[in-house]
């Protein structure tokens, strides 16, 4: 006994859908009406031609619904075109901008001309003047420390689990004021896992998800940088030391946006600070109080133009300075001791004679200058001003003082130098 086909209103409710039946999906259909009376058949007929409607009409509207779709197609990839075109001159405006700011800072621009009232002096060489032109490439170099502590450090891990990420991060930090890009985070992966923070898109958009223990992200930007960074993690005695090796970069310019990520384990194979599991960094001097302090030194130096905006891109800032040339003369060690003490042995240009007259000795005279014993010594100052005998013999008599105490005296203050004194009580 063979089951009798279907009628047209089951086939549709099996279905769901007219649109989904095929053309002669039963090609002996009327061959089961053979039994059928004749009112029957018209009926049959009746519900095929409506059968037939319905799948014409559920035709046009899959017809229409075609054109409708590659219309959104269409518009979907103009769309894409004018958002490209938009974000070129996005680019272009924020290149501009940046521009701006440098000519502000006297960092670009042309250089004011020498008719201008307005122009800074060149700086004059004096005469023998070396002239130098210096082209400096750290002008705007910028450095900031960044100090993060995590604590509840043996909590991190459960607490990431709930958070559903790998990764805790810092908060947002500046190094170059003057740049709205120059901002940065720090990341903390106990397992060294994804550095996917989810915390803000600014800072992870990636080419390809980045993966360590330890990472300095810079927020997105298609704009070129140049950086030098150092990480370090406090001691139990309060010391910051390194961990791993100053490293410096050179971040090209991109036709998209993109984070910079920089890492001690990123490229390395082997996870975790300085080498430990999580749980051997739980136990080490690194943690101290269940906290741990990383520290990161940035030095930035921010490219304001980008290669889509300018032909040229050049860093170096130029300047004249004068160097004073050594003199080439020898100047000639001071005689100066023993010039004056010559006009006091030799009596040259004297005007003055000092006598000592002292017990039963014979008296000693000194030919002596005036000027300089008045300028050492304020007693013969004095003695000059008041009891010199009459100007025509110029002598001084001193009666209270040895000769040789007195030609030592003499010696000092035309020289200066105790070693005088010395060696004339030595002879």
């Amino acid at each position: 006994c063979t089951r009798p086909p279907p009628r047209p209103k089951d086939i549709l409710l099996l279905v769901g859908s007219p649109g989904s039946l095929p053309r002669n999906h039963f090609p002996g259909a009327m061959d089961a009406g053979d039994g059928l009376t004749a009112e029957q058949l018209r009926a049959r007929i009746e519900e095929q031609r409506a059968l037939q409607a319905t799948l014409t009409a559920q035709g046009e509207d899959a017809l229409r619904e075609i054109g409708e779709a590659e219309e959104r197609q269409r518009l979907r990839r103009q769309l894409d075109v004018e958002e490209t075109r938009s974000s070129h001159l996005g680019a272009v405006l924020y290149s501009r901008q940046r521009r701006r700011r440098s000519i502000d800072r006297d960092e670009a621009g042309a250089l004011p001309s020498e008719e201008s009232t307005f122009a800074k002096p060149k700086p004059q060489p004096t005469p023998g003047a070396l002239a130098k032109t210096t082209t400096s490439y750290a002008s705007n170099v910028v450095k900031r420390d960044f100090v993060w502590e995590v604590s509840g450090l043996s909590w991190l891990e459960q607490q990431l689990t709930q958070e559903r990420r790998e990764c805790t991060n810092s908060n947002i930090f500046q190094v170059d004021p003057t740049d709205l890009y120059s901002k940065y985070m720090l990341v903390f992966s106990p397992r060294g896992g994804s550095l996917k923070h989810e915390a803000d898109d600014d800072y992870q958009v990636f080419d390809s998800i980045p993966r360590g223990t330890l990472a300095l992200i810079r927020r997105a930007d298609d704009y070129g940088t140049n950086l030098c960074y150092r990480f370090f993690v406090r001691d139990a005695r309060g010391d910051f030391r390194p961990w791993g090796e100053a490293r410096r970069v050179a971040v090209p310019a991109r036709d998209h946006v993109a984070c910079f990520v920089g890492g001690p384990d990123l490229e390395t194979e082997a996870k975790g600070l300085f080498g430990l599991t999580f749980e051997e960094l739980l136990g080490s001097e690194w943690v101290v109080g269940d906290s741990i302090t990383f520290k990161v030194e940035v030095e930035e130096s921010v490219v304001f133009s980008h290669p889509s905006a300018v032909p040229q891109i050049r860093l170096g800032k130029a300047d004249v300075t004068f160097e004073q040339k050594t003199p080439s003369v020898e100047v000639p060690p001071s005689t100066l001791q023993a010039d004056l003490l010559s006009l006091l042995i030799d009596g040259r240009h004297s005007d003055v004679s000092i006598e000592a007259v002292y017990g039963e000795a014979a008296p000693v005279t000194f030919s002596a200058h005036t000027n300089i014993l008045s300028q050492r010594s304020d007693v013969f100052a004095a003695a000059f001003a008041h009891e010199m005998r009459e100007s025509a013999t110029r002598t001084l008599t001193v009666t209270d003082v040895p000769p040789p105490a007195l030609k030592a005296l003499l010696h000092f203050l035309y020289t200066d130098d105790f070693d005088a004194v010395q060696k004339v009580l030595r002879e």
